[in-house]
């Protein structure tokens, strides 16, 4: 019996280190980040998707949605927006990705599922290349980690609903607050399968952000 995942998209995000622009509305070669994400599930194989935003901001992109689509709100935090995306959901299991990370590939999201099917939890993640320093608040050096094991998580991240349901039970009873549902589900023990990607799945955060994604859209256009 083939395992079911839906897909969770997380558009809830307000953009402040964007200057207050929407991500998921910013256009990318004639494409919203929004109708990239869509397009990249819609050829991977999940089944259906949840998408976590303003319904009347991001429905109008929707029509590139080839499987089942419906929308919920974003709550006050990161992991109370993922927390109201996977109640939403309908399988067992969910695929959590961040809108703001446009390159996804269907290639991606299935290699990350497959790892979840064997391991029970699987995040998407790159080896950190450049030296990284641990400081203080006097930025006065701590140490520095080698970087043969040092790996940046992505999204996206795929896991049982009930171990999402404990981890998020377990971080607010510790008053606890998480970035990613990886380590949200390790600390409460569960074991996560780390599955390594490209580092051109990358993160729009700033606007330099967005001048990348647009130089390596256009690099990719005029080989």
């Amino acid at each position: 019996m083939q395992t079911e995942f839906t897909a969770v998209i997380v558009a809830a995000g307000s953009g402040v280190r964007m200057g207050g622009v929407r991500k998921p509305l910013i256009k990318l070669s004639g494409k919203t980040v929004f109708e990239r994400v869509l397009e990249a599930f819609n050829a991977s194989s999940v089944s259906d998707v949840v998408v976590v935003g303003i319904e009347d901001e991001l429905k109008p992109y929707a029509g590139v949605s080839t499987k089942p689509i419906r929308f919920v709100a974003g709550g006050k935090t990161r992991t109370d927006s993922v927390y109201n995306g996977v109640f939403a959901s309908k399988n067992k299991f969910v695929c959590v990705h961040d809108c703001a990370r446009p390159f996804v590939t269907a290639e991606i999201i299935d290699s990350v599922i497959a790892a979840c099917i064997q391991k029970g939890a699987a995040t998407a993640c790159c080896k950190v290349t450049d030296t990284v320093k641990l400081v203080d608040r006097d930025k006065k050096i701590l140490t520095a980690p080698d970087r043969e094991h040092l790996f940046a998580l992505q999204t996206p991240q795929c896991f049982c609903r009930d171990a999402f349901f404990a981890g998020y039970a377990n971080a607010k009873a510790k008053g606890a607050q998480f970035t990613d549902e990886s380590t949200l589900l390790e600390n409460a023990g569960f074991y996560v399968e780390y599955v390594e990607c490209p580092k051109s799945n990358i993160k729009l955060t700033t606007a330099e952000d967005v001048k990348i994604a647009k130089a390596m859209l256009f690099l990719e256009e005029h080989p």
